[in-house]
């Protein structure tokens, strides 16, 4: 018997380590999200109108502190967050021309966690935004009185100065002609006082001018505002529950036409797409969930680079299913036993064939 029980004590011990490695991918499996910790993305960068920077928050299930950093120094102040809430942290402003390394500390319910790392945001300087600036409006309106005097100068330069002393006494002894003399474009030539009653054709060309003079306050004021979206923002998603390394498809309208838009997910740093918008203001983006997202709720975030226009949309990150995820046939132990039978099955077989004690002959006895 003793061989028979160290035959099942390794089988026990067999069955055993099959239950252990069997449940080794679903321990894997489990720890590979932590639905306590809170999750972040950048919505708002510097650039050339002001340099703050703003994160939008989605928290876990347990309450946290958090605080935005730049280059490890405190950017903001610390706020606390309840469990499963959604809030916007902003930092101070980045000067002009400066780079900085963007983190949120986290605190939590047992003190300091791992924080949150982003991508390091530059600020252009101020002279490359004057360089990209659009004209301003002074330029564009001082432009039409410059072309303009040209034109009457020249005759006034060279008559003027004669013309009027010599021609003041003929003035005097016609008095109706000279009502019509101090018109600007007849004083040049005081001679042909006959053709002054015409003042309609120097008067037309002179209202010509006024159109000129209001048609470039129209060109800049069109130039300088920054280009308008082209209607409510809006975003969707082929599917509200993803799991990681799924692909789902994107789309969003409201944004200005031909700007670039980055689609990016709550808590992953690199952007998931970016995309043109149409000539409706439109966008439409494939894009992959990555297989190290945080499981839980999340949101997509598109964000125009010429207009600033945001908009988010909600989802959840699932855990992938998989065959065996607890709750099935526990086969590894079903094959234990199984084999167990078998051994315990041939054994008995053996010891039955063993012929027993009492039916050995005795030495030397007869039949």
């Amino acid at each position: 018997m003793t061989p028979l029980v160290g035959i099942l004590i390794g089988l026990l011990v067999a069955t055993v380590l099959a239950t252990v490695v069997a449940a080794g991918p679903a321990a894997a499996a489990a720890a590979a999200g932590d639905p306590t910790r809170p999750s972040g993305q950048v919505v708002y960068g510097p650039n050339c109108t002001d340099g703050f920077i703003r994160v939008a928050i989605i928290n876990g299930n347990e309450p946290h502190t958090l605080t935005m950093t730049y280059d490890g120094v405190p950017a903001g102040p610390a706020t606390e967050v309840a469990a499963e809430e959604r809030t916007t942290l902003e930092g101070r402003e980045v000067d002009w021309g400066s780079t900085v390394a963007l983190t949120v500390a986290v605190v939590g319910p047992t003190g300091v966690e791992a924080s949150l790392d982003f991508l390091d945001y530059t600020r252009p300087t101020e002279e490359d935004c004057a360089l990209v600036a659009p004209p301003t409006g002074p330029d564009p309106t001082s432009a039409p009185p410059t072309t303009s005097p040209p034109t009457t100068s020249p005759p006034t330069s060279t008559p003027p100065t004669t013309a009027p002393t010599t021609i003041i006494p003929p003035t005097t002894t016609r008095p109706v002609p000279s009502t019509t003399v101090p018109s600007p474009t007849p004083t040049t030539r005081p001679v042909p006082t006959p053709t002054t009653p015409r003042p309609s054709a120097p008067s037309s060309t002179t209202p010509a001018s006024p159109p000129d003079t209001t048609q470039p306050p129209g060109t800049p004021g069109g130039t300088t505002g920054a280009p308008a979206p082209s209607g409510p923002l809006n975003g969707t998603v082929s599917s509200d529950q993803v799991f990681p390394g799924s692909v789902v498809t994107v789309r969003g309208t409201g944004f200005t036409p031909g700007e670039q838009v980055v689609v990016s997910l709550g808590g992953v740093a690199v952007p998931l797409a970016t995309v043109t918008a149409d000539e409706q203001g439109r966008v439409e983006a494939v894009v992959q969930i990555p297989r190290d997202v945080v499981l839980g709720p999340s949101t997509v975030q598109l964000l125009g680079q010429d207009s600033a226009a945001s908009t988010a949309v909600d989802l959840r990150v699932a855990a992938v299913e998989t065959a065996d995820d607890g709750r099935g046939t526990p086969w590894p132990l079903m094959v234990a036993g199984l084999a167990l039978l078998v051994v315990a099955a041939a054994l008995a077989a053996a010891a039955a064939r063993r012929p027993r004690r009492d039916d050995w002959a005795q030495p030397g006895a007869t039949d």
